[in-house]
C-alpha cells in the first residue's frame, strides 16, 4: 500500500512540473571501489548539479531535479546510486527527464580522473562528454565546474525552437523599416531589433505582436517545439479611412477616374473607404495626378482637388482647333509680313541709289533743255535782227531755232522722264 502511495506521489509530483519545462537529472557520481567515500562522490554530484543551473536557469524554463525528486520517481526497489552504464538513459526514461548526465571517478597512477556524459533520453543519444584528471578531490571539483559549461550549453542549443518571422505586406504601402516586431512584449533580443527573418527561442508558448503605421496591429500566441520552426507569414490588413473626392479644372468641376493603388475604383464626385497608406490617383493615361492625403484622427477627409492638367474634352479640342487655326493663319500672315519688309528692305537698298541716279540725270537733262531753250532764244533774236542776203542764210538761222527748240523738248522730255522713273523706284521699291 505504501508503495502505491508512493507512486501516485510521484505521479502527482511530475503533473506539477511545468509543462513545457526541458527537465534535466545529475545521477550520483559513481566510482570505483574505494576511490572515494559516499560523501565525496555525493560533493561532486552536488557540484555538476550546481553548475547545470546556473547554465540553465528557471527563467528559460529548465528544471534541475533534485536528489529528492529523482528518488521518489525510481522504479520500486532502484536506488539512485544503482543507475550508472547502461541503464543511465533508461533510468532517466523512468524518472521523466529529457536529459541525464552522470560522473564516473576512477583513479590513473597518482591522479584521480572523472569522465561526465550527457544523454538525451527521447533519442537515447549521447549529446556529449568530458574527461578530466586531478591530483585530488579539490583539483577534480575545479575541473568540472571549468568544463560543465560547454557540456550543458548543448542543451541549450538542441533545446531551442524557431520562428520564423514572414509578415506580408502590400508592395504599394508603407515601409519595411516602419514594421516593429515584438515577441513576449519585446522588440529585441540581446541587443538586436527583431525583424523579418528566422529567430531562435525556447520551446513553449509565446506572444507574437505585429505593428505598423499602415496596417492593422496583430497579437496572437503560438506554441514552439524544441528542434522545430514556425513559420509565420500572416497577411497583414491596411488600415482603412474614408475620403470624398471632388475634382476641378480652371476653376470647374471635371469629372475624371479615381485610383488607389493603380487599381481603378470609381470617378469624381468620388466617397468611399481607402487605405491610409494607399497611393491616390485621379486622371488617367499621362493625366495622372497623385492627391495628398493628410489623415485627422477621425479617418475621414473631404478633398477637392484642382487638377494641373486634364484630357481635353471633345469640345475643347474643337475650340481648340479653331484657336489653334486662327492662330496659325495669323502667324503665317506675320511671317509673310516679314518676309515682305526684309525683301522691301533689301530691295530698298538697291532701288535707292538707282532712283537718286536717275532723278540726278533727270535734273541734268532739264539743265540740258534749258540750256539748249535759251540758245533757242538766242538764235530767234539772231534770226529777227538779221538781213538775210538770201533765202539759204534765211533758212540756215531758223534751222538753228527749231533745231535748238528739238533739243530743249528732248532734254525736258528725257530730263522729266527720268526724274519720274527715280521717284517712282524711290516710293514703290
Amino acid at each position: 500500500m505504501k508503495v502505491k502511495y508512493t507512486a501516485f506521489l510521484c505521479f502527482l509530483l511530475f503533473l506539477a512540473l511545468p509543462v513545457f519545462a526541458t527537465h534535466v537529472a545529475v545521477l550520483e557520481t559513481t566510482g570505483a571501489t574505494g576511490v572515494l567515500s559516499l560523501e565525496e562522490k555525493q560533493y561532486l554530484t552536488d557540484v555538476l548539479r550546481s553548475e547545470a543551473v546556473k547554465i540553465l536557469p528557471a527563467e528559460q524554463n529548465y528544471t534541475i531535479m533534485t536528489r529528492e525528486n529523482i528518488s521518489m520517481m525510481l522504479p520500486p526497489g532502484k536506488a539512485i546510486e544503482d543507475c550508472e552504464g547502461s541503464c543511465l538513459v533508461e533510468t532517466g526514461k523512468n524518472i521523466s527527464a529529457d536529459y541525464v548526465t552522470q560522473g564516473h571517478v576512477g583513479r590513473f597512477a597518482n591522479n584521480l580522473t572523472i569522465t561526465v556524459e550527457l544523454y538525451e533520453t527521447a533519442g537515447n543519444k549521447l549529446m556529449g562528454s568530458f574527461s578530466s584528471k586531478a591530483p585530488n578531490i579539490e583539483a577534480l571539483e575545479v575541473e568540472i565546474r571549468q568544463k560543465s559549461n560547454e557540456l550543458f550549453s548543448r542543451i541549450i542549443v538542441s533545446s531551442f525552437g524557431k520562428i520564423d518571422l514572414q509578415p506580408v505586406l502590400n508592395k504599394n504601402m508603407g515601409l519595411e523599416s516602419d514594421l516593429e516586431i515584438k515577441i513576449d512584449g519585446e522588440n529585441s533580443k540581446n541587443g538586436r531589433k527583431y525583424t523579418r527573418g528566422i529567430w531562435e527561442t525556447s520551446p513553449g508558448s509565446h506572444e507574437i505582436e505585429f505593428t505598423h503605421h499602415c496596417y492593422e496591429p496583430q497579437k496572437f500566441k503560438i506554441n514552439v517545439l524544441t528542434g522545430k520552426t514556425v513559420n509565420i507569414n500572416n497577411t497583414m490588413e491596411p488600415l482603412m479611412g474614408t475620403i470624398s473626392l471632388t475634382t476641378n479644372y480652371k476653376n470647374a468641376f471635371r469629372e475624371v477616374p479615381v485610383s488607389v493603388n493603380a487599381t481603378v475604383v470609381g470617378k469624381t464626385p468620388f466617397t468611399g473607404r481607402v487605405p491610409l497608406c494607399g497611393k491616390i490617383e485621379v486622371g488617367e493615361e499621362s493625366f495622372k495626378e497623385v492627391v495628398p492625403l493628410v489623415w485627422n484622427e477621425k479617418k475621414q477627409l473631404e478633398i477637392t482637388h484642382s487638377l494641373q492638367k486634364a484630357k481635353p474634352t471633345i469640345e475643347e479640342m474643337r475650340v481648340d482647333s479653331l484657336s489653334a487655326a486662327e492662330q496659325m493663319a495669323k502667324q503665317m500672315a506675320a511671317e509673310a509680313a516679314a518676309k515682305e519688309a526684309l525683301a522691301k528692305e533689301k530691295r530698298s537698298k538697291i532701288a535707292k541709289p538707282i532712283s537718286i541716279t536717275l532723278m540726278v540725270l533727270g535734273l541734268a537733262g532739264i539743265g540740258a533743255g534749258i540750256y539748249e531753250n535759251m540758245v533757242g532764244e538766242d538764235e530767234r533774236e539772231k534770226y529777227d535782227d538779221a538781213n538775210f542776203n538770201n533765202e539759204s542764210d534765211f533758212k540756215k538761222q531758223w534751222d538753228k531755232v527749231e533745231s535748238a527748240k528739238t533739243l530743249r523738248n528732248i532734254f525736258y522730255g528725257v530730263g522729266g522722264g527720268l526724274i519720274g522713273a527715280g521717284a517712282i523706284v524711290f516710293f514703290v521699291f
